[in-house]
C-alpha cells in the first residue's frame, strides 16, 4: 500500500507540475502579446493575410512624390491579426511613420472601409509593398534620413517576404530632387534636422522645401485602449488622399 500511495503521489505531483508549466507558458504568451515584438513573433506562425497600398504610391506616371500608407495584416493563432502600417513619403523622408497594432479582423475591416471612403486603396502582393517601402528607406538614406516611427520592429512583419521577386521600379523625389514637405506636427527641431541633413548630403540648391501642403506627419489613434476604432479628424495628403494620424504608445 505504501508503494502504491507513493506512486500515486508522484503521478499527482507530475500532473501538477505540467499544469503549472502550462499556466506559466500561457501567461508568458499573453504578456508577450502586449509588445509589438511579441505580437509580430506570434504572427510568424501564419502567412500574411492582406496587403494594401494607397494607389497613388503605385502610380509613377507623374513625378509627384506621393505620400500614403502601406497596410499589412498577419493573423495570430487566437484569431486576431497584427496590423502594420507604413506611412511612405516618396518625396523625401522615405518612411515618415510606422507602427503595428493587435486588432480583431472586424476592427481592421472597419478601419479599411473608412480609408476606402476617403482614398483609393489597391491590393498588392507583399513583395511589391515591401519593395516600395524598403526602396523608399534606401532612397532617403542617401540624404542621411532614417525611417521614423517604430520602423525596425514593425518591418519584421514581412521578414520572410522576398522583395527581389518584385520587378516594379519606383520613383522618388520631385523632378529628380528630394522635396521636404513640412507636416503640421513637425517640430522646429525636426525641421532643422531634416534641412541640415539635406544640405549636407544633397547640397544647397539640390532639394526643395514646401509649407504649402497640409501633409500628414503620421497616423493618429486608430484604436482606443480596448482596440476599438476611433473617429479622428481628417488630414489631406498632397495627392488629395486622406489618412489618420497616430500617436505611438509605449510598448
Amino acid at each position: 500500500m505504501a508503494k502504491t500511495e507513493q506512486s500515486r503521489q508522484k503521478k499527482l505531483a507530475k500532473k501538477r507540475s505540467k499544469e503549472i508549466a502550462k499556466r506559466k507558458r500561457l501567461a508568458a504568451e499573453k504578456n508577450a502579446l502586449r509588445s509589438v515584438a511579441g505580437q509580430i513573433a506570434a504572427s510568424m506562425r501564419l502567412p500574411i493575410d492582406r496587403c494594401y497600398a494607397y494607389a497613388s504610391l503605385m502610380d509613377d506616371t507623374e513625378d509627384d512624390g506621393a505620400i500614403g500608407a502601406v497596410l499589412v495584416t498577419r493573423p495570430i493563432p487566437d484569431g486576431r491579426v497584427v496590423f502594420a502600417c507604413f506611412l511612405v513619403d516618396k518625396a523625401c523622408l522615405g518612411v515618415k511613420d510606422a507602427f503595428a497594432r493587435l486588432v480583431t479582423p472586424a476592427q481592421f475591416s472597419d478601419h479599411l472601409d473608412r480609408l476606402r471612403s476617403r482614398s483609393k486603396l489597391t491590393k498588392c502582393d507583399p513583395s511589391v509593398a515591401k519593395k516600395l517601402v524598403t526602396d523608399a528607406v534606401q532612397w532617403a538614406a542617401q540624404f542621411g534620413l532614417d525611417p521614423l516611427g517604430d520602423y525596425e520592429r514593425t518591418s519584421r512583419i514581412w521578414h520572410d517576404v522576398d522583395e527581389s521577386q518584385c520587378e516594379q521600379t519606383f520613383r522618388f523625389g520631385r523632378n529628380g530632387k528630394p522635396c521636404y514637405i513640412q507636416g503640421p506636427h513637425d517640430s522646429p527641431q525636426f525641421i532643422r534636422r531634416v534641412m541640415e541633413s539635406l544640405s549636407q548630403h544633397a547640397g544647397e540648391g539640390n532639394f526643395d522645401f514646401t509649407q504649402q501642403i497640409d501633409a500628414a506627419e503620421g497616423i493618429e489613434a486608430l484604436f482606443d485602449a480596448e482596440g476599438n476604432p476611433m473617429e479622428q479628424d481628417e488630414m489631406v495628403l498632397p495627392d488629395g488622399d486622406k489618412i489618420l494620424r497616430i500617436d505611438h504608445a509605449d510598448d
